[in-house]
């Protein structure tokens, strides 16, 4: 009973607290430009951590420089973890664009939008990742595509590699370790975003702590594709080690 008075009344502030951030980021954009957007997203992360119960321990240093940013994508809860010192532009699927709040929010941060199974997409998206850093923001990306719901490491596709090091962009990489299992989820697709997003989100608001170990690795450049896998892969079994079982994929393109 606890648990679930728990997570109504987290689920309602955390409902309130999106609404206001959503709105608030856009107009900040509008009225005092990006940078001051971002402070407003950033702060307001930070808020609702303490409202989800997250307990975020940093291992390493946030990156103050532009870089891609890779990360292992256990949890949609790994999107509260873009908190760095520079705006992280996030890659998100074109069908939230035009959503209220999640719609407005993500146009307020300058994200960039993909069409899903669009034959182009990969290669426009690649090419506005790399125009993004060098105009000085941050891409926080998930290499391995969609949540995989567990801490296991899973192949990853190579195309950012490839950019990272055609164009010398600096590559940083993160790992989160959730202290349950239970947090993790992995989506199929099938059922549709919002299902499973409430689903998820419902279970993981029962927990009176949700434990979250974030390690960052220093900017690197990719200078090998192969290499950088291999070094993504395991950067992710180090920090993973006591809950991963299975082995390190082989890079391969």
């Amino acid at each position: 009973m606890l648990s679930t008075i728990r997570a109504l009344f987290r689920l309602i502030s955390f409902a309130l607290l999106m609404t206001a951030i959503s709105m608030a980021v856009p107009s900040a954009r509008w009225l005092f430009g990006g940078e001051i957007a971002f402070q407003v997203h950033r702060r307001g992360m930070f808020i609702i951590h303490r409202i989800l119960g997250i307990k975020l321990n940093i291992i390493g240093d946030l990156p103050k420089d532009p870089a891609l940013i890779m990360c292992n994508h256990p949890s949609y809860y790994d999107i509260f973890f873009n908190i760095g010192h520079r705006q992280a532009v996030m890659v998100v699927a074109d069908q939230f664009k035009n959503w209220p709040f999640v719609g407005w929010l993500g146009q307020g941060l300058n994200t960039i939008w993909v069409r899903r199974h669009c034959p182009d997409a990969g290669k426009k998206i690649r090419y506005e990742i790399v125009q993004r850093i060098k105009n000085g923001l941050s891409i926080f990306v998930c290499p391995e595509g969609r949540t995989s719901g567990t801490h296991e490491i899973h192949p990853v596709m190579p195309g950012m590699f490839v950019e990272a090091m055609r164009n010398k962009l600096p590559v940083v990489f993160y790992s989160i370790r959730y202290h349950s299992e239970e947090i993790p989820y992995f989506h199929d697709l099938k059922e549709g975003f919002l299902p499973h997003l409430f689903r998820h989100l419902w279970n993981a608001l029962q927990h009176p702590i949700v434990g979250v170990d974030l390690r960052i690795s220093a900017p690197r450049l990719i200078e090998d594709v192969d290499k950088g896998m291999l070094d993504f892969y395991r950067f992710n079994r180090w920090h993973l080690r006591k809950l991963c079982k299975q082995p390190v994929p082989s890079p391969t393109h």
